[in-house]
């Protein structure tokens, strides 16, 4: 038993492992169907859903998610994410910070989220061009004005979506509020660069 068999690009040398441990080992990773014995690709089973289960080489399958990085301070906040985060200096009463993500390449796409009990006022900021309410729905938009800058504002069923943009940056504020509320704290946001 000279070759070693790959299991999740691992390579295990039988000779360094007894034999009830190999055996063990590759009676586990057959059941949960992790071993590759090097042998002509098989097809990826299909879930009950359609999607793929298991590895596969298909250059047409669709990207990883991208992993956010989260903090939970503004200090931390502006340590890893730079100082030009949209930050508003005005927020509806009980409303405090929650948590900040960022997302990276290849949108940067960074969220402040700020909390009261369960309720939560998401604003996002991404450079321009880019979307920073993607999947968010736009029928139905009105157009506001939020201190000489336009903008949109989409009621939807539960969460009602502001957009705006300036020359480096576009916004997006979800939340539970109205028109008026809404657009109060898009235009205390610290840094969105409205035209001076």
């Amino acid at each position: 038993m000279e070759s070693s068999t790959t299991a999740r690009g691992v390579n295990i040398n039988p000779k360094t492992l007894t034999l009830a441990t190999f055996v063990l080992l590759v009676v586990g990773l057959i059941a949960a169907g992790c071993l590759d014995y090097g042998e002509g690709s098989s097809k990826p089973d299909s879930g009950s859903n359609g999607s793929i289960i298991g590895p596969t080489a298909d250059p047409t399958a669709p990207p990883l998610a991208i992993t956010p990085v989260i903090v939970y301070t503004l200090k931390e906040a502006h340590g890893k994410f730079g100082t030009d985060l949209p930050v508003p200096s005005y927020l509806p009463d009980g409303y405090s910070f929650s948590y900040a993500l960022q997302y990276g390449e290849p949108d940067n796409r960074i969220s402040l989220i700020y909390a009261k009990e369960g309720d939560e006022l998401r604003i996002t900021q991404v450079p321009v061009p880019g979307n920073p309410c993607p999947g968010q729905k736009t029928t139905g938009s009105v157009g506001v004005t939020i201190d000489g800058t336009n903008g949109t504002f989409t009621p939807g069923g539960g969460e009602n979506v502001l957009r705006w943009n300036d020359s480096r940056y576009a916004y997006c504020l979800s939340g539970t509020h109205e028109t008026d509320e809404m657009v109060a704290i898009a235009a205390s946001v610290d840094g969105s660069g409205r035209s001076a």
